[in-house]
């Protein structure tokens, strides 16, 4: 009893204890409007919408905006991978666009899939705590799509929501929604999806006599 007391009065400190995208530098580029390329180390924050940059681990830090931003390029240590953005108009309200920060998850000719992070609290209940429940930061991902003529829109995470978005080839995708079990919440699922629908759009190889 003594030992399950202790956990959950350490349950908020290890909550809290989870590391976030606008505190992690990383190793990469940043390509500026004006065709500079600022290389070294990269920390970026999505809530803010902008990235900094400095030549060496200690070094002078810059700010730059998406005004003045166009890709940037990570290697996410975390994650052992190449990550890449970039800043792309968005309708953030009623007629009127801004340049915002996009990850690119897939690329695609008839369709691109994007996300964005947030950092939100959540509140989450422990029936064996002392108060309950808690709040604690969450990095929660939203997903968009890219469209060839250069409309982005938000996806819900909803599979009728995608059919929707999809509409063009949507019997094809209902079936293989179905037959692969693809969870649209999930972005391994989604990337698959969106890539299924791509394929769909290329013309078959004609044989050369």
């Amino acid at each position: 009893m003594r030992f399950l007391i202790t956990i959950l009065f350490a349950l908020p400190a290890a909550l809290s204890a989870q590391t976030f995208p606008n505190e992690i530098w990383h190793e990469g580029k940043a390509v500026l409007l004006e065709g500079d390329t600022l290389s070294g180390w990269i920390k970026y924050d999505m809530d803010k919408d902008i990235v900094q940059h400095r030549y060496s681990t200690e070094g002078t830090i810059t700010t730059v905006t998406p005004r003045s931003l166009a890709f940037f390029e990570i290697f996410d240590k975390t994650a052992n991978q190449y990550r890449q953005f970039y800043v792309l108009p968005y309708n953030v309200r009623a007629n009127y666009k801004a340049p915002i920060i996009f990850e690119l998850v897939f690329q695609g000719k008839a369709l691109t899939l994007l996300n964005r992070e947030k950092v939100e609290y959540q509140v989450t209940s422990y029936p064996y705590a002392v108060s309950g429940t808690y709040s604690r930061l969450v990095l929660v991902f939203t997903h968009y799509f890219l469209w060839p003529d250069g409309h982005i829109e938000e996806f819900s995470g909803n599979k009728k929501d995608l059919l929707w978005k999809m509409k063009k080839k949507s019997s094809q995708m209902k079936k293989f929604l179905k037959v692969n079990r693809i969870k649209t919440d999930r972005r391994s699922d989604l990337v698959k999806a969106v890539s299924y629908y791509n394929s769909l759009f290329e013309k078959p190889e004609t044989r050369s006599n």
